[in-house]
């Protein structure tokens, strides 16, 4: 199963003004990231001190990542990049070293 580091970002351009309605809007979002780590969509979550931006660290496939993100739209923006294990990284590099 393929892992996905994603990289996530607050978009403040579409936060509501009123202090309690940004409250509202970050409570039912915690509440979905909450569903997906219960649910094991996500292995990992965080977020940086600087709080309008974090990382999650997924495990499937592009669609399931995909399914998984595109709720959150448009309050977060996302970067995805797959990443390749420690062992996949020694299995190619005895690959290349055969060719």
């Amino acid at each position: 199963m393929a892992k996905f580091l994603t990289l996530w970002e607050i978009d403040t351009t579409k936060l509501p003004e009123k202090p309690e309605e940004q409250m509202s809007l970050y409570t039912k979002l915690m509440d979905m990231l909450k569903e997906d780590i219960e649910s094991r969509h996500k292995m990992d979550w965080g977020e940086f001190v600087n709080v309008n931006e974090g990382y999650s660290i997924y495990e499937g496939t592009e669609q399931e990542v995909w399914l998984s993100l595109v709720k959150y739209t448009p309050y977060l923006k996302f970067k995805v990049h797959p990443v390749l294990s420690y062992e996949q990284v020694i299995e190619n590099m005895k690959k290349l070293s055969h060719a």
